[in-house]
């Protein structure tokens, strides 16, 4: 099936943390720059790219799967964020990687 083997899921959720939230924070919710570059960019992602990191391995995923994310995220950013916070996708994507590294295999 297509769309297993390209990995909808990841696709999905990484339109959504990618695209849509950074939407919302920046165009409809008016949160201060603490709030959303320290703890929704800099704690909550982080740890979402390492679940799909450990999600990927668990799952033996194919690895390229973890570039998804970080990607969507710098091209969603890129058109709806700050630009400034195109630094945290080289982030999400060490944090995936490392996580995929270092989870046991099944």
């Amino acid at each position: 099936m297509f769309l297993k083997r390209i990995g909808w899921p990841y696709w999905v959720i990484s339109l959504i943390l990618g695209v849509v939230i950074p939407y919302l924070l920046e165009k409809i919710i008016s949160l201060g720059a603490m709030v959303h570059l320290g703890i929704i960019f800099g704690i909550v992602y982080p740890i979402l790219a390492g679940l799909i990191g450990w999600y990927v391995k668990r799952h033996d995923e194919s690895v390229w799967v973890i570039w998804i994310l970080p990607v969507i995220f710098a091209v969603g950013l890129y058109f709806v964020g700050p630009l400034h916070a195109t630094y945290f996708a080289p982030v999400y994507l060490c944090v995936a990687y490392l996580t995929y590294g270092l989870s046991a295999a099944n």
